[in-house]
């Protein structure tokens, strides 16, 4: 049985990764796992209670499991509740992890389309120099550890989603440069590759942690542009500012504040393809007429699972 495939109460047995694994305690101070398991349909909330203190130890990230469990409904979402779970050798974790609604190939003919779209030529340069020394990590690296785009190719998933939002909002307001909203939004969070371990069950690296792929990418442009011999181009500093801006407000990461139309635009897409990949998440795991689980990336709230909705 797939993730996806679970639509009601009852026992089931499944073959799955874990992606997190914490250890607790009840108050009768039992050990017990709560864990998340995943395969490439999506992810389960699942808890193994009563075990001892060998038994929690054995269990870590990266492992895929076979288990046989209750699944049963808590707060409005699916949980499996762990009667049996065993170990299972796999060298290839890809089977288990979820992908992007888009095949690489065609990823990277939209990434194309879009940088034929770009007519300043110095930007287009820029653009095409960085995605091809990125080129694999973009198409299969995610945008994020958790809450949004968190699976392999998520990173080029988003970008090519905030590219589309930010043409149509180009239809609409026909003034904006275009070339800054297709340039841009391609480069913004490309530093996440040197901010995350991996493509699989990625972390923080150290350079992500003390840097922050903000200020990595800032300074990957600087370096480009230099090879190149445009960093006095005011094209390039608009693409960095871009960068530097994009989560919208220091309290969130940007040194800057978006000074400019299309620095705008890039933070409001990014927020919103975020904020709307999260509530679709949420609905994917919350029983129809229910509200799912509070979300703390979104204020805490709860996102109601409409009837006769899918």
């Amino acid at each position: 049985m797939k993730i996806n495939e679970i639509n009601s109460e009852g026992k089931i047995s499944i073959k799955a990764l874990i992606t997190k694994c914490d250890k607790g305690k009840t108050q009768k101070n039992t050990p017990y796992l709560s864990l998340t398991l995943e395969d490439n349909t999506g992810v389960l909330d699942t808890k193994y209670w009563n075990l001892t203190d060998e038994q929690v130890n054995k269990y870590k990230v990266g492992m895929v499991v076979a288990v046989e469990g209750d699944v049963i409904l808590h707060r409005n979402a699916y949980q499996l509740r762990v009667h049996k779970m065993e170990i299972v050798e796999e060298n290839d974790l890809s089977a288990y992890v979820r992908s992007a609604p888009m095949t690489r190939n065609a990823m990277e003919a939209k990434v194309n389309e879009y940088i034929t779209m770009i007519k300043d030529e110095d930007i287009k340069t820029l653009t095409k120099t960085i995605l091809q020394e990125s080129k694999d990590d973009f198409f299969n690296y995610p945008a994020a550890v958790r809450n949004h785009h968190n699976f392999v190719g998520g990173l080029a998933f988003h970008s090519i989603s905030m590219v589309e939002l930010c043409l149509m909002i180009a239809k609409q307001y026909p003034w904006l440069d275009k070339d800054l909203l297709i340039s841009g939004t391609l480069l913004h969070d490309i530093g996440k590759i040197e901010e995350l371990s991996s493509a699989v069950l990625p972390e923080y690296t150290i350079e992500g942690n003390l840097l922050g792929h903000i200020s990595i990418m800032s300074a990957r442009v600087d370096r480009v542009t230099h090879q190149l011999n445009i960093q006095d181009k005011e094209s390039v500093m608009l693409i960095k500012h871009m960068i530097l801006s994009h989560h919208g407000k220091m309290e969130f990461g940007s040194p800057v504040l978006p000074m400019i139309p299309e620095a705008e635009v890039l933070s409001l897409v990014d927020n919103l393809d975020a904020r709307i990949v999260m509530m679709k998440n949420s609905l994917d795991q919350t029983v129809p007429g229910e509200f799912g689980p509070r979300v703390f990336a979104l204020e805490n709230r709860m996102i109601y699972h409409r009837k006769g909705s899918k």
